[in-house]
């Protein structure tokens, strides 16, 4: 199947009628609720699939492909999803809400709407003749000015200059981009040649932005500063591993020559100053694990494997402590902390990992029950500002941490084998549901069903990934197509993993899923290089002289 276009066109074109299908139900779910979706919106997320479809043709007839388009369908699959559960939340009034009072109010709106809908289909006309005496009485009912406004609000004008529209369509000509510079091998050849120079030209201005214009994670609104050197990263640990393998495998007493460790070691420890700037523990997991698996590919042997990923461990460690002892000095001489000396140095490991992770970490073990703030210094602060306000600890806890993965478990719950339905369900109710917890959303209305497709479409391309990895006709392209099935993979899992308490909650994006900029560009343009890899694998297209030679 994967080298019969006409298939997977077939196959994108019932995707499109069940998504025709999909926004029908949400729409008449939502007049059923009281208010009414934009179909102008719909129809725009439904003429998205045109520039899909042109790319397909675009593949096919004009770079005569020939690699593996079931990478490309599944992908479109969990893209659709996507647009689907995103129409459906920012079309809900209580979910589009700016302020609490509105979201107090849209909520309200559609408890009473659906309360008059129920009397007037379920009321018998006894019941009627008591209440309105009338037995034949039907309450009028009103589509809500919150639903109307959104509908009037979203002209074609507006349709066309949103985000919502314009950043599809960057990520499908990334797509573009990428497809056409893989296939060029003069471009491959200068990017594994510039690899190292190309990690260090996007490190530092990287650093820069996770520690002077971040906040929370994110940087300009809630763009992660991982997204957009995501790419560059893999490009120039690939072209490093390319180049110094074979070395690395050469190893005195169990470890590689200096001279060729030293570049790994570097590129190596980039996720890890992240994870103090930003206290961003899912990329860092996410990163961590994909150069580790690009390791296993290129060495190929237990002992040197076992070995980095000990280097790496005790990297880690030793940035910890050395956190932790800059922090425990600090409270010291300042005389900020209620706890003494000594037992700031007994927790010095515990002070130099990030407060946010902390947080995530308790939050995954014991749920709702708040912390002590005695035990635990990283939430004394809260704790004091809490009860300067007159909040409780409890209170404090739930309101600020708990009640968003809380509401996602209930709603996953609820969700049970079919779903609730689309549009019937309560995902609204769950902060950020269109980024963090799109799952949470998707197997609410979908059911267990909708969260298996999505985790069977990532093993899919999981599996399609690497067996191009595994087909690459030289080491740098094998390990760029092993290194972006291990990114979207390890993704995902964090993603889903931190949404069903399986993994702490660590705020990633689902990839093609989740509502985002940047993490939608990022995952299309390494789509197009890994169907790129796969096509070359399968065309008459030969391996440049030079990268044989360097391999």
């Amino acid at each position: 199947m994967k080298n019969r276009p006409s298939s997977h066109f077939i196959i994108l074109i019932f995707l499109l009628a069940l998504d025709g299908l999909a926004y029908l139900a949400i729409y008449r779910a939502g007049i059923a609720r009281g208010f009414s979706p934009s179909l102008l919106l719909a129809f725009r997320d439904m003429a998205l699939f045109l520039p899909l479809f042109v790319v397909l043709v675009w593949l096919v007839r004009r770079n005569k492909y020939k690699g593996d388009l079931t990478i490309f369908t599944v992908a479109i699959l969990l893209f659709s999803i996507g647009q689907i559960m995103q129409y459906r939340l920012f079309t809900d009034p209580e979910y589009s809400a700016s302020k609490r009072a509105e979201v107090s109010k849209a909520r309200l709106a559609k408890a009473n709407t659906l309360q008059q809908r129920y009397i007037n289909q379920y009321y018998d006309a006894e019941k009627k003749q008591l209440l309105f005496g009338d037995p034949k009485y039907q309450i009028p009912i009103k589509t809500s000015d919150s639903g109307s406004s959104e509908e009037s609000y979203w002209t074609l004008s507006r349709i066309f200059s949103s985000f919502s529209t314009l950043i599809p369509l960057l990520a499908i000509f990334g797509f573009g981009l990428a497809f056409t510079m893989i296939m060029r091998e003069d471009i491959l050849l200068w990017l594994q040649r510039n690899s190292f120079f190309i990690g260090l030209a996007t490190t530092l201005p990287f650093v820069l932005i996770a520690i002077l214009y971040s906040s929370g994670g994110k940087f300009l609104g809630n763009t992660t500063p991982w997204e957009p050197v995501k790419v560059t990263f893999l490009i120039s640990y690939a072209g490093i591993l390319t180049q110094h393998y074979r070395n690395l495998s050469r190893t005195y007493w169990g470890i590689p020559p200096i001279r060729f460790v030293l570049p790994f070691i570097l590129i190596a420890l980039l996720p890890i100053v992240p994870f103090f700037a930003l206290a961003d523990f899912g990329q860092m997991l996410v990163f961590l694990g994909a150069y580790v698996t690009l390791y296993i590919v290129a060495v190929k042997r237990v002992p040197q494997v076992t070995m980095a990923i000990f280097l790496m461990a005790v990297l880690l460690g030793g940035a910890i402590f050395a956190a932790g002892i800059y922090n425990t000095v600090l409270d010291v001489f300042s005389g900020d902390s209620d706890i003494s000396a000594v037992e700031r140095v007994k927790g010095v490991v515990s002070q130099g990992i990030p407060r946010r992770i902390h947080q995530r970490f308790y939050l995954w073990e014991h749920g709702g029950l708040p912390p002590n703030p005695a035990e635990n210094w990283w939430w004394a602060k809260e704790y004091d500002d809490a009860e300067g306000r007159g909040i409780s600890n409890e209170e404090m806890w739930y309101n600020k941490y708990a009640y968003q993965p809380s509401q996602a478990l209930f709603g996953v719950s609820d969700g049970r084998l079919l779903g609730a339905g689309l549009g019937r369900g309560y995902p609204e109710s769950v902060p950020i549901a269109d980024s963090d917890f799109i799952y949470a959303a998707v197997a609410e209305e979908m059911g267990l069903l909708g969260g298996a497709v999505i985790i069977a479409a990532f093993i899919i391309l999981l599996v399609a990934g690497m067996r191009a990895a595994i087909e690459a006709r030289d080491m740098f392209t094998k390990l760029i197509a092993a290194g972006i099935s291990s990114f979207l993979a390890f993704q995902a899992i964090v993603n889903i993993g931190g949404v069903i308490r399986m993994l702490p909650m660590t705020g990633i994006t689902l990839p093609f899923v989740s509502h985002g900029g940047w993490s939608l560009i990022t995952s299309f343009f390494m789509l197009g290089m890994l169907m790129a890899i796969s096509h070359r694998n399968n065309s008459e297209q030969g391996t440049v002289p030079e990268l044989s030679a360097v391999n």
